[in-house]
C-alpha cells in the first residue's frame, strides 16, 4: 500500500525545497507518535432523537367573517451564543495541509515551486522542527506586512528594474485553498531516511532530545526580517527571526538562542550518524533561527531587501496608530517552546520538553 508523501510546508521552504540554511524499540515515554487519521464508513445517526412534532393548529377568529383555522409558525431555535472550540496543537500532525498523493512532481500545481530532493520509492521525507500557530493577531499583523509590502514591490517596479517581475507569496496560508498554515522553525534541514533505517533514527534521535535537558522556554520575534536564497533552491524567503527573551540584552551570553542552539547540535549530530546534511552547521547558528512568512522566485536584490526594512520598520496596522508592525511583533508577540516535532513521512512524533519548575520570564514592553 503506498502512503502518500507530504510536502512539510511548501509555502515556507520544508519538504519541496530546502528552507534557508547556510525496527523493534519503541520511542521513551517523553515522545509521542501521531500516526495519520483511519478513515471510517459512515453510518446512521442511531439512537438520535426524533425531531418534534408540529404544534397543533390553533383556532383563529373568522376571516373576513369566513371560519377558518390558522396554523401557529413555529418557534425558531435559540441561536449558538457560544464559539466553535479552538483546534488543537495535535490537529495539523494528523491532519497534513498539503499532503501529496502522487510521486510525480508538477510544478504547476504549486505555484512553480520543485522538489528539491525527488521522490524515490522506499525513502522516507523527514524533518525536524518547532510549530509556531500564530494567533488571529499575530496573523493580522505578518498579513498587513505581506500585502503592504506587494503593494509597495508592484509599485516601485515602475522605477527599479530589480523589482520588474517580484511576485510575492504568503507563507501563511495555502495557496489554492483559504486554510490558514501553521509556521515552523527549523531544527533540521529536509532529510531523507529509509525503510530500513527509520526507526532506528527515531530512536537515536529520541535519546539525543532527551539527553539535551531542555526546559521549555520563550521566544520573541524582535530579530527582525531578511531575505535568504541557498544555492540549491529555486526561491528566496522572507523571514523573521527569533530570540529567546530570557537572552534578550544579557551580554554575558555569547548567542541569542542557546536553548535552540543546544536542540540544534543534537539533532544535528544524529542526522550527520545517517549521512544526512546537518542545518547551520557553524559557529554562527544561534543567529540563524527563523520563521518564513513568505517566499518569492526572484532573487533578493538591494532594492527588495531596503523596501522590506523600510515596510517593517514604517508600515501601520492602522493609520491612526503610531506603532509599527515590528515594534508590535517585539512587544507583543511571543512562542512557548515546549515540543519539538519530528515528521517521517505523514507520521509525526513529539518530544515534551521536561519542565523543571524554571518560571519563564513575563515578556513586557
Amino acid at each position: 500500500m503506498k502512503r502518500a508523501l507530504v510536502d512539510y510546508d511548501s509555502g515556507s521552504g520544508s519538504g519541496s525545497e530546502s528552507e534557508p540554511r547556510n525496527p523493534s524499540d519503541k520511542p521513551e515515554a517523553s515522545s509521542s507518535v501521531i500516526r495519520p487519521p483511519v478513515k471510517r464508513r459512515q453510518t446512521d445517526d442511531i439512537g438520535a432523537q426524533a425531531p418534534p412534532l408540529a404544534p397543533d393548529p390553533i383556532p383563529a377568529a373568522p376571516l373576513n367573517g369566513n371560519s377558518g383555522t390558522r396554523i401557529a409558525p413555529p418557534k425558531p431555535a435559540p441561536s449558538l451564543t457560544s464559539p466553535l472550540p479552538a483546534l488543537g496543537d495535535r490537529f495539523n500532525d494528523v491532519n497534513p495541509s498539503n499532503p501529496r498523493t502522487t510521486v510525480t512532481d508538477d510544478p504547476s500545481l504549486h505555484q512553480g515551486r520543485q522538489r528539491q530532493v525527488p521522490h524515490i520509492p522506499g525513502n522516507w521525507p523527514s524533518h525536524i522542527y518547532i510549530d509556531w500557530n500564530p494567533s488571529s493577531g499575530d496573523r493580522d499583523l505578518l498579513t498587513s506586512l505581506i500585502n503592504k509590502l506587494k503593494a509597495e514591490v508592484k509599485s516601485a517596479a515602475q522605477r527599479f528594474a530589480d523589482l520588474e517581475g517580484v511576485e510575492i507569496h504568503t507563507a501563511l496560508q495555502e495557496s489554492d485553498v483559504p486554510v490558514d498554515r501553521p509556521l515552523h522553525i527549523s531544527l533540521s534541514a529536509p532529510i531523507t531516511l529509509t525503510s530500513n533505517n527509520k526507526d532506528d533514527f527515531l530512536d537515536d534521535l529520541t535519546k539525543a532530545i532527551k539527553s539535551c535537558r531542555v526546559s521549555p522556554f520563550l521566544l520573541d520575534f524582535s530579530g527582525g526580517v531578511d531575505w535568504y536564497r541557498s544555492e540549491e533552491s529555486t526561491r528566496s524567503f522572507l523571514v523573521l527571526r527569533v530570540r529567546e527573551v530570557q537572552n534578550i540584552g544579557n551580554a554575558a551570553v555569547s548567542s541569542p538562542n542557546p536553548q535552540l542552539t543546544a536542540l540544534l547540535e543534537q539533532c544535528n549530530n544524529v542526522v550527520k550518524e545517517y549521512r544526512q546534511p546537518p542545518l547551520y552547521d557553524s559557529q554562527d547558528m544561534g543567529y540563524r533561527f527563523h520563521v518564513t512568512i513568505a517566499w518569492t522566485h526572484a532573487r533578493p536584490s538591494a532594492s527588495l531587501k531596503q523596501l522590506t526594512n523600510s515596510v517593517f520598520d514604517d508600515c501601520k496596522t492602522m493609520p491612526s496608530e503610531n506603532v509599527s508592525i515590528r515594534d508590535k511583533l517585539r512587544t507583543g508577540s511571543n512562542l512557548r517552546v515546549q515540543t519539538v516535532k519530528v515528521k517521517i513521512g505523514n507520521y509525526v512524533t513529539r518530544f515534551e520538553l521536561r519542565d523543571k519548575g524554571v518560571r519563564l520570564p513575563v515578556k513586557t514592553a
